[in-house]
């Protein structure tokens, strides 16, 4: 498991380290259809973990402490009431 920073437009100014594998593999098709496997480590395999999240409706701040998540709430809502 590697610890790095992670941001997201999703959430957009925030930044906090997530805990990630350091290497993933995947399948996936190419632009012709074709079935590839891909191994990953490092940064390439902190982005597709990332990303993947997306697929299945989750950003990164889900993996913060509820305590950390409610400082970033409250972040936002600062911001939102700011920009009004």
């Amino acid at each position: 498991m590697a610890l790095n920073q992670e941001g997201c437009l999703s959430v957009p100014g925030v930044y906090e380290n997530v805990e990630r594998a350091d290497s993933v593999t995947v399948t996936a098709l190419d632009e012709n259809g074709a079935r590839f496997t891909l191994n990953a480590s490092g940064l390439l395999a902190t982005c597709i973990q990332h990303e993947m999240d997306h697929l299945q409706g989750k950003v990164f701040v889900e993996y913060l402490s509820e305590l950390k998540l409610n400082r970033i709430r409250a972040k936002l809502k600062k911001r939102q009431r700011k920009a009004a």
